[in-house]
């Protein structure tokens, strides 16, 4: 409302009315407000996982289908069904109904009868089950694909049967869709009205040698990405606070990997093969000797890469195809909860008091290093002891240092390496030993270095099986991309930081090709090409990982008298060190 003239009247009427303008005001406001982020994990009849329920908001349960009468609903597995919905606490579970290949509604949908009769019995299954709503998976209205039936008619039956839907439901409860990428064959706005949200299948959008599921256009990409697929929505006519952006926990190969192939059971790169990220599309993959992909998939790289792009577009959030494909620790589940989850304020008064330790320190650490190495790794060694030792200010734990691995190293709970690693083979046995029975290892740049001449398979393997290749020189800053935003050591790290300047290690073969090795942060490709004198042209370059075999992390941080110059890195270096100590099997010592 608009007041043109400031007549006597006007005012007498602004002056009146003012209470009432501003409350309906404020309850404008409030309709306004954006939905509350969600995360969809679709969760199968067939397999035996229960997920996690404080990784999602909602569950899809896979699948219902048309009955052969065209008139109803029948349930795969009721019993996991009845499991998954006794479990779900805050959660809520919707019955995702078709599924690829699962036909008849095409029948169904083609009169108002079967329509009413399939909606009654949706809002049956809801009740009986204890269910929060349905989701409709008909792949895809007028399309004969996977030996379905077909009619041009079924985009006007399509919403015709969301209506009876709704209508059946009620109000209250859920009622969402699962969406092609390309968005055809369903007329969004005359359906909105009766819909909570689209789940858009970003995923499948091609085989190798493209990618399945791009998030942006590249040389290997198809017609469709993941952006693309919500810019079509977009266009359709869905607001971007009704689109859930589909994420596959699985990818497509060929030549010996598989069609399709789960995130738990990703393989090492083929013998010829390499694994490679591409920068363009921000999805990994392994190329043949000509680098083109012959395996596509997803890693916590992409997915977090995926999730930013959900929150930078103001969409209603995230949805995963399937809580099964991830792997014993899910990995990208957790990658998806840590970027999207709503974070509810907790009071202080709500978690156990502060622990306080007294005069007994928390752990044990032995720092071993070296006096004979170069000269600016011996700069980093000496900063690194001034760096642990107040760290260890009013015995908080206790730091000993040592150039010689002593016979005994039970009582330490990590040893921290900042410039070497044991050359003598008695001490290296005393290492290995230590590290076989479960102890812990902080190791830098120089400590994890080593080639042919090195002479030492287990250490090599230690560090996930790769050898030096090259390095750049001379030191010099770089921009780091954090790739997990779920791992304790990297859970409170910017997206990306620029690390003070330093030398850093490229691996043959890449630690990422080891299915134990998690890497955390790499180089940017942004840096390429890297250096000045000595130039790294590109390729995969891990700088921290963890191998999870041992309770251990390396961090190729090291080189010069500026790497403690920096917050960000110095948090990470106090991050990995808590954490490998926190994970002793003598118990996490910051909890007592």
């Amino acid at each position: 409302m608009q007041f043109h003239s400031w007549t006597m009247k006007a005012n007498f009427l602004r002056f009146v009315f003012l209470p009432f303008l501003c409350l309906a005001g404020v309850q404008a406001l409030h309709a306004q407000e954006p939905a509350e982020r969600i995360i969809v994990a679709y969760v199968t009849s067939w397999t035996e996982t229960m997920p996690d329920v404080s990784l999602m908001t909602h569950i899809n349960y896979a699948f219902g289908h048309v009955t052969d009468s065209f008139d109803g609903v029948r349930i795969d597995n009721v019993e996991r069904l009845r499991r998954i919905a006794d479990a779900k606490g805050k959660v809520k579970v919707c019955l995702s109904v078709g599924g690829w290949g699962s036909g008849r509604f095409s029948e169904m949908a083609s009169t108002e009868a079967r329509r009413k009769a399939f909606a009654a019995s949706c809002a049956a299954a809801v009740d009986e089950y204890g269910l929060d709503g349905i989701d409709i998976d008909w792949e895809y209205p007028t399309v004969p694909a996977a030996g379905i039936s077909a009619s041009p008619r079924d985009t006007e039956h399509y919403t015709l049967l969301m209506k009876e839907l709704r209508s059946a439901l009620g109000p209250d409860r859920l009622l969402t869709l699962a969406s092609a990428c390309h968005a055809r064959h369903i007329d969004f706005p005359a359906i909105l009205p009766f819909v909570d949200w689209v789940n858009v299948m970003a995923y499948d959008m091609g085989r190798p040698p493209l990618h399945n599921a791009a998030l942006y256009a590249s040389p290997h990409t198809g017609r469709f990405t993941a952006d693309e697929a919500v810019k079509s929505h977009l266009a359709a006519g869905v607001p971007a606070d009704k689109i859930v952006m589909g994420m596959p926990f699985y990818g497509h190969g060929k030549e010996g990997y598989g069609d399709f192939v789960d995130y738990k059971d990703l393989p090492a790169p083929r013998s010829g093969h390499q694994a490679l990220w591409d920068a363009e599309a921000k999805v990994p993959y392994y190329a043949d000797a000509e680098g083109k992909p012959v395996l596509s998939f997803d890693n916590v790289r992409s997915i977090g890469e995926k999730c930013l792009y959900i929150l930078k577009n103001g969409l209603r959030g995230g949805m995963y195809w399937e809580y099964g494909c991830d792997n014993g620790t899910a990995e990208l589940a957790r990658t998806v909860a840590e970027q999207l989850m709503p974070r509810p304020f907790i009071s202080a008064k709500a978690v156990r008091p502060a622990s306080y330790a007294g005069s007994q320190p928390r752990f044990r650490a032995l720092l071993y290093y070296s006096e004979q190495v170069e000269e600016a790794h011996l700069d980093f060694t000496r900063q690194a002891i001034t760096f642990f030792r107040e760290l260890a200010f009013g015995r908080g734990f206790i730091l000993d240092l040592a150039t010689s691995l002593p016979e005994d190293l039970e009582p330490y709970d990590v040893i921290i390496m900042p410039d070497v690693a044991p050359s003598q083979p008695a001490e290296r046995s005393r290492f290995e030993r230590y590290m076989e029975a479960g102890g812990g290892w902080v190791g830098f740049h120089g400590a994890g270095y080593n080639d042919l001449s090195s002479n030492w398979d287990w250490f090599r393997n230690f560090l996930g099986g790769g050898r030096f290749l090259c390095n750049n020189w001379p030191p010099q800053p770089a921009l780091m991309e954090v790739e997990s935003r779920t791992h304790p050591v990297t859970r409170n790290l910017p997206q990306q930081f620029v690390a003070p300047e330093s030398e850093y290690y490229q691996w043959d073969p890449d630690p990422r090709s080891n299915p134990s090795v998690q890497v955390l942060v790499s180089l940017s490709e942004a840096n390429f090409p890297f250096g000045i004198k000595d130039v790294v042209f590109g390729g995969d370059f891990p700088v921290v990982w963890t191998n999870r075999d041992y309770r251990m992390i390396y961090l190729n941080m090291g080189h010069g008298s500026h790497c403690f110059s920096d917050a960000t890195q110095n948090l990470l270096f106090v991050n990995a060190l808590r954490w490998v100590v926190s994970q002793s099997s003598k118990g996490d010592p910051f909890l007592r």
